[in-house]
């Protein structure tokens, strides 16, 4: 029964999954047509970061700009359900599954008489967000203020430099400038994800561009 479940609850994503990236491809394709507002794109988007996942645009956009690069129409894309699947599977294969798929969408109760406190924080860049950590696991799967959390000054803007490192290099054509500044990224970025553990000795600390999942007080 509990696989029969699984199975039906996989399918439910899967339809709900290729029916978002559907409508978001037809979107973006009038929003450059100049006939969709801003709100209803932003919409859109807030969608399919929650049901997918904040990376989801990231890697989402990266493959539809080469396709138009190629020539593609993202009306015919929209419409083409295996050219879906595979973007789909794209997205799905950046996920980490022993965490990053592990979230619901409604923010825990706070703890009688206190402010909420999360459980586990994602490090992770991601393009408009002040602070690249996330919410993790079993949490609202939303970006986090770690003001809120009493993490120290410095250590918020570096881990803010850090990723507005990441959105200078997202927005041009170009990429990383090499594959060795790319490394010394992610390397700083982790440098960070374990200063901050540091600060927050009672919350699970993880970075998403590590090849290991587990809390980094564990490592």
């Amino acid at each position: 029964m509990n696989a029969l479940r699984a199975a039906a609850a996989d399918g439910g994503h899967l339809v709900e999954a290729l029916g978002a990236l559907q409508a978001w491809l037809l979107l973006e394709d009038c929003y450059a047509r100049g006939g969709v507002p801003d709100e209803v794109l932003h919409f859109i988007h807030d969608h399919v970061g929650r049901l997918l996942g904040p990376h989801a645009h990231a890697v989402g956009g990266e493959f539809l700009r080469r396709h138009v690069e190629a020539g593609g129409d993202l009306a015919d894309l929209a419409r083409d359900r295996s050219a879906l699947r595979d973007l789909l599977e794209l997205i799905e294969g950046k996920r980490r599954r022993g965490f990053e798929m592990r979230w619901r969408a409604e923010r825990p109760a706070p703890r009688t008489g206190g402010v909420h406190r999360p459980e586990a924080l994602l490090v992770m860049a991601e393009h408009s967000v002040t602070d690249p950590v996330w919410e993790r696991p079993l949490g609202t799967g939303g970006p986090v203020a770690l003001g809120g959390l009493g993490v120290p000054d410095p250590l918020v803007q570096r881990l803010r430099g850090w990723n507005e490192q990441f959105e200078r290099v997202a927005l041009t054509d170009v990429g990383w400038e090499s594959p060795r500044v790319r490394a010394a990224w992610v390397q700083r970025g982790l440098d960070l994800a374990h200063e901050l553990q540091r600060e927050l000795p009672d919350v699970d600390v993880r970075y998403f561009y590590a090849d290991d999942d587990r809390p980094l007080r564990s490592l």
